[in-house]
């Protein structure tokens, strides 16, 4: 990932979680939903939070499993020294500042089926088609089998109308949400470093990594839930 994505989420990395709620209308279904699916009898699952930015994401799972073990991983530290200011004195959670996109081979055999639940929240629309498949089939290496890949994400219609129309009542709803412009302009900006994926693409690339059962949970607008079992 560039440059450019680590620096502009460095500079909302103070106000990344309170504006969350109103630049993304289906907060809640996003980031609540997959609790639902997410289920073991193990009390302390191990889990890797991939783009785990300031955290937010791996809040709220915390929320089912207080005692989990939480490996974070993002880019960009600025976002990274806020989770870690929300996690302390956890010591069940780690951190590790990478690109997830261009990760090492020594780090990426020490998570070989090392985990219950692999979780992203909007992190992956960054990485271009070719990296989200390279991602996806490691992350099926690094679950546990019958672990689950949740990725809650930005997409795009393969429909340029449609997607035109998505758009346009996305940036209504945040309008609504009473955000201040200068916030909806930085977002215009991020988005241009975006490189949303359609789901049938994504679809295959987890289906091409091994994952058995893939579907979506969820999608609203230009939002989408993807879930995979090894």
């Amino acid at each position: 990932m560039s440059n450019n994505i680590q620096e502009q989420f460095g500079k909302i990395s103070t106000k990344y979680d309170e504006q969350r709620p109103k630049l993304i209308p289906c907060f809640f279904d996003l980031y609540y939903l997959p609790l639902r699916i997410m289920n073991t009898d193990n009390p302390s699952p191990r889990i890797l939070d991939i783009g785990a930015g300031t955290g937010l994401f791996s809040s709220i799972v915390l929320s089912k499993f207080p005692q989990a073990k939480i490996t974070l991983v993002d880019m960009t530290e600025k976002m990274l020294d806020i989770a870690k200011e929300r996690f302390k004195g956890n010591e069940n959670i780690t951190y590790l500042c990478k690109d997830l996109s261009t990760i090492d081979e020594e780090t990426s055999k020490s998570f070989e089926n090392q985990f219950d639940f692999i979780i992203s929240g909007l992190a992956i629309h960054h990485i271009p088609d070719e990296g989200k498949n390279i991602l996806y089939k490691k992350c099926y290496q690094w679950l546990k089998k019958g672990g689950l890949f949740i990725n809650c994400d930005q997409i795009i219609s393969p429909n340029p109308k449609l997607e035109e129309m998505n758009k346009k009542i996305w940036f209504e709803k945040i309008r609504e949400s009473g955000i201040d412009e200068e916030a909806i302009e930085m977002l215009k900006v991020r988005l241009n470093l975006d490189k949303c994926g359609t789901i049938p693409l994504q679809i295959k690339f987890l289906i091409e990594a091994g994952f058995q059962d893939v579907d979506i949970l969820y999608k609203y607008l230009v939002f989408c839930i993807f879930y995979a079992y090894k």
